[in-house]
């Protein structure tokens, strides 16, 4: 054979065998790619489900609540408890009305006291729930009647659609989601219709309540599965083609694809990398421990300790801070629950949340499950508001910080005085404590401008009526000047650093 043509023909194979290796890295990353992203569309849509579904069910159970309230009025003369029924629907959260019935006849509510009325007990599904397009008061405007009945009498509850549209709006997102009860469903736009979700349509999910007939439904599209994959892998859609240049000049084994930031904070998450330090609160003039501040930190194992200001703001931006957080609590309650009564009397932890963790009421549930671990004695938990991302306040931050001071969790302000929105959270937002920030405790004593930005804040505080706390203490000159001011609480490195769980549980109890 002519060695041109040789050569030819080798260069042939060389271009052919380039080519197949220059797909083998594009065809595993788009396998992948559509394995992660169907994976993770399907996760996403089964926690909504499932969180929806909780909210409703709580919903519900003020209504459970409000008709056990008034069950002993049933069968008495209307205008001798209509006042009751009125007192249920003023006080009682998502309730807005209360009726009184015998048989399928209304004969009392809330709103107009004795009336006449119909019902049909064969729209009530499990002679529960009835899921109505409105009423005469709120024609346009759907609402949801729970019935709780004694013998031939009920109690009817009717729930403002308000709260049900509300909880399938945060819900939603990019799948539509839908209650349903019995024939009908109730969609974010206000429509009830009987065309219900298919259980044999192609991404179809469903979330059935135990607790009441109803169930959460929704259907995934392509335009969710679109949008999930260029939200979280755009970049790698780029990169593909470029690997494939790259190494198609000859045979490279494919020994990984690059991983974007966030997707590093995922595994380091699920591989549970991220670990709570613990720095001391101390309180009085014997400077006793009262509490900790919880301070998160990556043990990475290639990189060893990360430090927090350069993962901090991605997993903000990223949303992954909420999971990270919900982690660290679970460390801590693991690590404390159990030794809970050699907890000081009224002890506290606190944790930093920011403006991701105020986008739902699943950080409600968190504090609610770190607050009853410890039960057998009872420790005070502490949100802290960080300033890196504004807290704008809306009706779920309000729902949201109502419902937290109903759990008895304390808000505090960090790094009160040097935020361009502190002032802004005190106006919004029902506060317990200040921490001022350590920048301007570390200049007290040579620096007249923050001794008195200091003694302002103090006074600020004083006249609210509320607690502060002192970060960065070093010194014993700094700790006298704030006791002095009955600065109730201190942190600092004077009593102590940031340490592992193991050691400060040894120094606490030692």
């Amino acid at each position: 054979m002519p060695f041109h043509r040789l050569k030819a023909r080798q260069y042939q194979r060389r271009l052919v065998f380039s080519l197949l290796a220059g797909l083998l890295p594009m065809v595993l990353g788009i396998v992948v790619t559509i394995w992660q992203t169907m994976t993770g569309v399907r996760q996403e849509a089964e926690q909504h489900l499932l969180h929806a579904k909780h909210m409703f069910e709580r919903t519900l159970d003020n209504a459970e609540l409000a008709a056990s309230a008034v069950m002993g009025s049933v069968g008495k003369p209307c205008l001798e408890v209509v006042q009751g029924l009125r007192d249920q629907v003023a006080t009682v959260p998502d309730v807005r009305s209360v009726g009184l019935t015998e048989g399928e006849r209304i004969y009392c509510t809330s709103l107009y006291g004795p009336v006449k009325g119909e019902i049909d007990l064969d729209n009530y599904v499990g002679g529960k729930l009835d899921l109505m397009r409105g009423n005469p008061v709120t024609p346009n405007r759907p609402l949801i009647v729970y019935r709780q009945e004694v013998g031939k009498y009920a109690v009817l509850v009717g729930v403002d659609g308000y709260y049900l549209l509300n909880i399938l709006d945060m819900m939603s997102r990019d799948s539509p989601l839908g209650l349903v009860v019995g024939p009908q469903m109730l969609l974010r736009d206000s429509r009830l219709t009987d065309q219900l979700f298919a259980p044999d349509t192609p991404g179809y999910l469903e979330q059935a309540s135990e607790k009441y007939p109803f169930k959460v439904v929704t259907s995934i599209s392509n335009r969710d599965y679109g949008a999930h994959l260029w939200d979280y892998s755009k970049v790698s859609l780029i990169l593909y083609p470029l690997l494939s240049l790259l190494f198609g000049g000859g045979a490279f084994w494919l020994t990984g694809r690059s991983t974007s930031p966030e997707q590093e904070l995922r595994r380091a998450l699920d591989h549970q990398e991220f670990i709570p330090y613990l720095q001391p609160v101390v309180a009085g003039e014997d400077a006793h421990w009262s509490g900790c501040e919880v301070l998160m930190r990556w043990q990475h194992p290639q990189q060893g300790m990360i430090s927090p200001d350069r993962f901090i703001p991605m997993a903000e931006d990223s949303g992954l801070i909420v999971p990270m957080t919900r982690s660290l609590m679970r460390q801590v309650r693991a690590q404390f629950a159990g030794r809970a009564h050699e907890l000081p009397a009224g002890f506290h932890f606190a944790f930093n949340i920011c403006a991701r963790h105020c986008h739902d009421l699943s950080l409600v549930e968190d504090c609610r499950d770190f607050i009853e671990a410890f039960e057998a004695n009872p420790i005070k938990l502490v949100l802290e508001l960080t300033e890196r991302e504004l807290i704008v306040a809306d009706e779920t931050t309000d729902r949201l910080f109502a419902e937290l001071h109903a759990l008895g969790v304390f808000i505090a302000i960090d790094d009160f005085g040097t935020g361009h929105s502190s002032l802004a959270y005190l106006q919004a937002f029902q506060v317990d404590f200040l921490k001022i920030d350590k920048s301007f405790v570390g200049m007290i004593g040579s620096d007249a401008l923050s001794s008195h930005i200091v003694e302002n804040v103090i006074d600020l505080a004083t006249r609210l009526g509320l607690q502060l706390v002192a970060e960065g203490v070093e010194t014993e000159v700094q700790a006298v000047y704030l006791r002095a001011r009955n600065v109730a609480f201190q942190q600092g490195y004077l009593y102590g650093r940031p340490v592992p769980m193991a050691e400060f549980t040894k120094q606490l109890t030692g």
